[in-house]
């Protein structure tokens, strides 16, 4: 063979192997990118971060009109439980709110999605890093072929194969089930170390204030929710939480929801550490409750209509006392 045929013979190879890469990645299509996500069911595989991301491009605002923003907080709350939306639930581990953003505004970039429910929390304006790969254009790319895409295939073989633990196993909107560890760890540890204040990030916070002013400016409803905390630790930075939550409120309207689980109201569920595994995260039945409460104010508020409220007034619901 001459040198020049080897040459067209292997780049000829080449091309086709690719060709045949692409074609196999686009007709598995794992993120919704690539044909209707319509009624499909479509899990994270691989990096939650770059799925996510992914996912929001078609899949999200194709089969849900809500989605929530927040961390490991919210990470493992069934969202498909609220029967009025279709919430995805977009909290990442260790996620802040520039992360969040770019997330909104990819799920937002097409019709489908009219409310964002958002996480009240320090945790998304202690940082505004990225916490495993940027968000940018290149991870759309990545879809027809990377490493990234690899792993996400492994990842999906030892689910389907049963090989996986199960934690870190998401379902089709969204929710985690997370590894609850019963000591918090060196991020939460710092957050949450004595004193009248959090870190607050100036980037992350002001990224946190233009996302709701982006969301309003696209006419989305906004449900601001304060997730619930261990009594003990809560009362420890008491000062420090109301204080960043008042920053939050300050920016809010009358068309705003608020559901706020460090209300008096829910002093009982609070108190009952059984329900949390380091003071801040909720084990799977208490999340499952924090759900159904938030169920019934969005059933009510779907009912009634958005209610008028005082810009200083807290929308909570009624809890029931924890057994």
């Amino acid at each position: 063979m001459t040198p020049r045929r080897w040459l067209f013979t292997t780049t000829l190879l080449i091309v086709a192997a690719g060709t045949a890469i692409v074609g196999v990645n686009v007709a598995i299509d794992p993120y919704g990118l690539f044909r209707p996500t319509k009624g499909r069911r479509l899990v994270v595989y691989g990096d939650p971060r770059v799925a996510k991301y992914l996912l929001n491009g078609r899949y999200v605002p194709e089969n849900f009109d809500a989605v929530l923003i927040g961390s490991s907080v919210s990470a493992n709350w069934d969202m498909s439980r609220v029967a009025r939306l279709r919430i995805y639930n977009d909290s990442l581990d260790g996620g802040n709110i520039v992360e969040g953003r770019l997330l909104l505004d990819r799920a937002t970039s097409r019709p489908g999605i009219a409310t964002v429910l958002l996480l009240v929390h320090p945790s998304l304006t202690a940082s505004h890093d990225y916490k495993t790969v940027e968000f940018t254009a290149d991870l759309t790319r990545s879809a027809v072929g990377s490493l990234s895409l690899w792993e996400a295939y492994k990842d999906m073989m030892r689910v389907r194969l049963h090989r996986t633990p199960a934690w870190g196993k998401f379902d089709g909107a969204g929710t985690e089930a997370l590894e609850l560890a019963s000591e918090m760890n060196a991020v939460m540890k710092a957050l949450w170390r004595p004193g009248d204040t959090f870190d607050l990030d100036p980037v992350a916070f002001a990224a946190y204030r233009d996302t709701v002013r982006h969301m309003r400016a696209k006419r989305l409803q906004m449900i601001f929710i304060v997730p619930p905390t261990f009594e003990d630790l809560l009362q420890s930075k008491r000062r420090a939480f109301d204080s960043y939550v008042r920053l939050i409120r300050a920016d809010s309207t009358p068309d705003d929801i608020w559901i706020d689980f460090t209300a008096d109201r829910y002093r009982p569920f609070r108190s009952h550490r059984a329900h949390f595994s380091d003071g801040s995260h909720l084990n799977a039945a208490a999340a499952e409750m924090v759900v159904t409460y938030i169920n019934t104010e969005i059933t009510e508020w779907r009912a009634q209509g958005p209610r008028v409220a005082a810009p200083q007034s807290v929308s909570s619901i009624e809890a029931a006392s924890p057994q």
